[in-house]
Formats: structure tokens, sequence, C-alpha cells
């Protein structure tokens, strides 16, 4: 597609033209005419020899100028362009309002700041018109920006991937799991066709790879049935690695590689279970619709799936958009994110971080340096997003940046480049982001869910809430073939832990972490579920009392609806309430105190409508200790509700 940014447009489409050239040589008029034919047709060595020979016979043929500067930006030799647009204003700087404002526009594209800076204010005095005003102040706006950000720059060192990762094509959308032991990212290989002109035809398709120590493995190719012979891109992965969101498009008819598409391009998922992906499916309407969706990133949560689409109700040309998963597995009518984030322009790439809070995306309508800048807005405690930070230079740079991805401890991003590519093509770095640019804190707790009496592998369901709010920070289950399950916990809140499953006890555990906690204070939590039988136990993790004291803390109705519901799930089952305490003070006091506590819980289930009758409670003090009484963990663990079958 040819782009006139020069008064090239006026003499080709005006049916007066010869009389307005600025040459009287009529020779050199004739070069002219041929070298715009040659141009028109796209033979630009040719055109760029006959407008030479034009500017032999004048060299003042201001018009050549213009049809030079347009044929080096074709060409993508930009400081050509730049030097034919300099060369057109010196012959005649009244006459060159426009030549003004593309030299300006072409110097910004290519990070000449200061020079852009300078043209656009000289143009304000040949701008007799306004004709330039508004797009102008923007202009100026951008260069201002450039110039402060190379000033003022953030440390940078990005790191090539390596060869395990990058080859001599494309590598762009990395996206990892939360324990980064996984990194999948699109890459543009050849598809065997041969094109008209004798070139490769290309597609894309997904590669995998995973991390040995601190070494990714050469990467594969994901393979059927997520790589099809069409185009697979723009994916996002579950924070767990279980379920994958992608993008496919139109292929023939409306159908995609995966089957029909609502529009240009829409997104699919597919489940991990074992080793093995299922073929995906069209997550449908309201997502997708007859126009573009693509760019998806799934929260953390598992709750929020946000995406790009150029559907007419929005702000821009391309805006970020969200659904809400909902409990039936549908999801809900899509929302835009509003004008503190989309703008009338382009906004692409989020990534919803792990902890849920901050969102990284690209843009060319908020204020930013080149093409593309990186930005990222946190959501405050109301719900709202905050004003777009710039990444800064040299992060972001005159050209395009899209597509980061950040890591759960929120030290190091991912993104493609081709700037200094080592490989070739598009490649894709890691760096160290800047302290002031990070997500909150994240770790997360990972691990297997099995029967404690056979070891065998078990599908369950597992939750976290956060104990202050009582909300539901995720949910998920586990694989049913390895048991594996993964989910985040952001830093600065206490947890109740959840796994459950029919016919066992349901098991609970807590976590409490600080506000500087990371990724590396993960946990690995191996589950044993007990078969529901007589005599088996479970610990009330989630059951909290004062010091001395058995006034229940309400934090502890949490876990305690989920024994109300265990036992109206379970109607046949009896249970004991048991209080125990740890050795400090005397027998007689923890005996009491224990069997005061145990009464504490069972008076609470009788009050929610569970038979008083099937509910026993018992104290006993010190005298079953599951841990030493040596250590204060010991000691912590020795104090504790559970519940018994009878």
């Amino acid at each position: 597609m040819k782009y006139y940014f020069l008064l090239l447009i006026v003499i080709i489409n005006s049916s007066v033209f010869s009389q307005n050239l600025s040459t009287k040589s009529k020779k050199a008029e004739e070069f002219f005419y041929i070298a715009l034919e040659n141009y028109q047709t796209y033979n630009y060595d040719k055109a760029i020899y006959w407008a030479e020979q034009a500017l032999a016979k004048d060299e003042n043929f201001i018009e050549v100028y213009y049809l030079l500067s347009d044929i080096y930006g074709e060409t993508k030799q930009i400081d050509r362009k730049i030097l034919m647009l300099k060369k057109a204003i010196v012959k005649a700087p009244q006459k060159n309002a426009l030549a003004y404002f593309t030299l300006a526009k072409t110097e910004l594209s290519v990070g000449k700041y200061a020079d852009a800076e300078r043209h656009i204010l000289e143009l304000k005095t040949y701008d007799t018109d306004n004709r330039f005003s508004e797009e102008t102040k923007d202009l100026l706006k951008k260069a201002e920006f450039g110039i402060k950000a190379i000033e003022n720059p953030v440390e940078f060192k990005p790191i090539n991937a390596g060869k395990n990762i990058n080859s001599e094509f494309d590598e762009y959308f990395p996206v990892l799991t939360a324990d980064e032991q996984t990194l999948i990212y699109t890459r543009l290989i050849p598809n065997g066709k041969i094109l008209y002109d004798g070139s490769y035809d290309f597609q894309e398709d997904f590669f995998i790879s995973k991390k040995h120590e601190s070494e990714f493995l050469a990467s594969e190719n994901f393979g059927v049935p997520l790589n099809t012979f069409g185009n697979e891109g723009a994916q996002t992965i579950s924070a767990d690695g279980k379920i994958l969101f992608l993008t496919s498009c139109e292929y023939e008819r409306g159908k995609s590689p995966h089957g029909k598409t609502y529009g240009s391009c829409d997104l699919f998922v597919s489940y991990k279970t074992g080793d093995k992906w299922s073929v995906p499916e069209n997550i449908g309407q309201p997502v997708n619709t007859k126009y573009w969706e693509s760019q998806p990133s799934f929260s953390a949560d598992g709750k929020t799936l946000y995406f790009v689409s150029n559907r007419p109700d929005g702000l821009g040309k391309e805006d970020i958009w969200k659904s809400e998963l909902k409990s039936d597995g549908t999801w809900s009518e899509p929302v835009n994110l509003g004008t503190t984030i989309n703008t009338d322009k382009h906004e692409q790439s989020p990534f919803i971080h792990y902890d849920n809070q901050t969102l990284y995306f690209s843009s060319d309508g908020h204020l930013g340096m080149g093409k593309q800048d990186l930005f990222f807005s946190k959501i405050d405690s109301s719900g709202n997003y905050t004003t777009p930070v710039n990444l800064s230079y040299p992060i972001n740079t005159y050209d395009e940046e899209v597509s980061l991805t950040v890591n759960t401890k929120g030290n190091k991003a991912y993104y493609s480049s081709s700037k200094k590519s080592e490989y070739g093509g598009l490649d894709i770095y890691s760096f160290e982001l800047p302290t002031d640019k990070r997500p909150e804190p994240v770790t997360y707790v990972k691990g297997i869910v099995y029967d404690a009496e056979t070891s065998a592998r078990l599908s369950a369901e597992f939750k976290l809430i956060n104990l202050n709010t009582a909300d539901t920070v995720a949910q998920s289950i586990s694989d049913k073939e390895t048991g594996q399950f993964l989910i985040c916990l952001p830093a600065g809140h206490s947890y109740a832990f959840s796994v459950s499953k029919p016919g066992y006890l349901f098991f609970s555990e807590s976590f409490v972490l600080e506000k500087n906690s990371d990724a590396s204070d993960s946990f690995i939590l191996d589950i044993p579920l007990s078969p529901i039988k007589i005599g088996k136990k479970s610990v009330l993790k989630n059951v909290f009392f004062a010091t001395d004291s058995y006034e229940l803390d309400s934090k502890s109705y949490i876990e305690l609806k989920k024994l109300v519901t265990f036992l109206e799930t379970n109607p046949a089952v009896n249970i004991e309430i048991g209080g125990h305490t740890d050795n400090t003070g005397s027998e007689s006091h923890n005996l009491q105190l224990s069997l005061k506590r145990a009464v504490a819980v069972f008076e609470y289930l009788i009050s929610k409508g569970i038979d008083k009758n099937r509910v026993r409670y018992k104290g006993y003090g010190s005298s079953s200790p599951k841990d030493t009484n040596e250590t204060e963990p010991g000691r912590q663990n020795n104090r504790r509700t559970e519940f018994k079958v009878i």
C-alpha cells in the first residue's frame, strides 16, 4: 500500500498540475513524468534513476524531492527520505507546511525527537491556515516526551533467550506458567508453499519449552491438536498451565483450522489433562462476534478473560475488553475497560499479572515514544484503573513494543524484539523490570492431591479464600490423571485454602503472607484426602481462637461453613468435634479450654441447622499431641480443632 504524505498526491490528482510544477525545464519535466510512471508501477530503481536525471536538469525542481522522499519512505530508506524533505524545504520553505509536517512525523518515527521538535516549531510559521495545528500539538508532546525520556533512561539490559527458544524465524507472544517452568510462544515458520514471487509462505504455530534447573530446554512444536495447517497464535496460559486460550482466524469460508468462527478472528480454548491437550473449542458469544477478537490474557484467579477487539461499540480502532467466567461455565457480556485504558487509537496485547491488579498493555494512543509503547495500570481498591504509566526509555523506543509478560515474582519481563536480534527476525528477550514498574508480590502453592489409602491421584476442587474479606480469590480443579494443582497467592493477605472431593473428608490449610513475600517463598503441598470412614479425622486449620479463649474468631466462619456444607452433603455422616491444646499451663485448665472450644464449634453447627444428634464434642487437652511441644511451631500444630467420623 502506498502512503502519500506530501504534495505529490496533490500533483497526481490535479488536472492542471503541468501548469503548477516548479520547474521551467521541459526536459526535467519529461524525466519527472517518467520517474512518476515508474513509481506508480513499483519500479522504484527506475523511478529513482529518472528522478535524479530530472534534478540534474533542474536542482530546484521541488516536486522531484517530494517524489524521492516517497520512494525512500516506501523502500524504508528513512535517512534518505528525511534528506529529500529537508532539501525541498530549503528550496522553498514558505511553500512547505506539508513537507515540514511530514518531515517532523518521519523524524519521530525513527527517534529523532529534537529534530522533530525543531521542525514542528518551524512549521507553525508556515502553516498560515492552521491546517496542521491539532495534529502538531500531539506531535510536539511526543517529541518533548521522547527528549525527556532519553535524558532520564531506566536501567535496561535485555538478554536473548538463546538458541533453545529463538531461531532464524520470528518468535513472539511469550507466556509463562506461574512457576516459570513452562514457556509457550508463537513462531512464524514456512508452511511448504511457494508464493507467486518465489518466496516462502508462512504460518504461525505454538512452541513450548520446559525449564530444567535454571535453563529452558530446546523448544518443541506443540503439535496437534493445537497446531494445524493454519495460523495459531496470540495465546495465554492459565497460571497452573492447564488452560490455553488462543486466537484462530478465518481460513476458508468463515472456518478457522479449528472450526467455525463468528468473525475474522475468534478466541478458542483448550484444556490439558495429563500430558494431552483437548481439541480447541470456540468460546462463543458474547465474547466472539462477527468482528476481530484476539490477544487474550487469563487472570490467575481463573475468573476474568481480557482480550482485544475492534467491535464498533468500542472507544477506538482496537480496544481492550474483559469478560467474567460465570458459575455455569459461560462468559458474561464483555465490558470495555474504559477511557482510562482505551483511547481512540490502538490498545493491544493486554497482560494481567498474577496479582490480579496490574495490567500491562501496548498503545499508540497514550503519550509515548513510538508506534506502540508499553504501559501498565493498577486496579485500585474501588476497582478502577489508575492512569497508565509508560515503561520508559529504553524499554520503549521509536519502534513498536508489544506483547510483554512478567513473571510471578514481578522482577523479570519477557518480550519480543528485532532490534538486536542474534538469530534472525523477532527474538524473545528477558530483562529486569525497574522496581517502580513492578506488580504486587505474588507467590504460589502447588503440589498433588491423592487418596490417603491408595495413593491414587485425585481430581479435587480447591478454593482460596481471603480470610479478611471472605472473597474467593481463586478456585480450580486438580488434574484427574496427575492430581497436580497450582494456585497463586498474592502477598499481603491471609488465606483459607480448602480441597474437597465427594466421598472424602475435606482438607484445609491457612497461609499468612507478608507484603514482601515473593515467588521464592512458594509452597509445595502434597495433599492426602481420606475417604469417609469411621475413625478418619480432618484438622480444621482455619478455625481460630484468641490465646486462652474459647470465643470463635469471625475468620473461622469460612471454615465452619465448609463443615456445614460437608454435613449437608453427607447426611449419613456423624462427627465428633475434638478440641486440643499444647502442654502450656495445667492439664485441668487445658482440658476445660479444649472442651469449651469444641462446644463453640458444636453450637455454631447447630445454629446452622445441623441435627445435634449428628454431632458430639470432646476436649482432649494436651493428651493427644501431633507434634513436639518443644518448639513454637510444634505447639501451634498441637493447638487445633478437628473433626472425626463416628
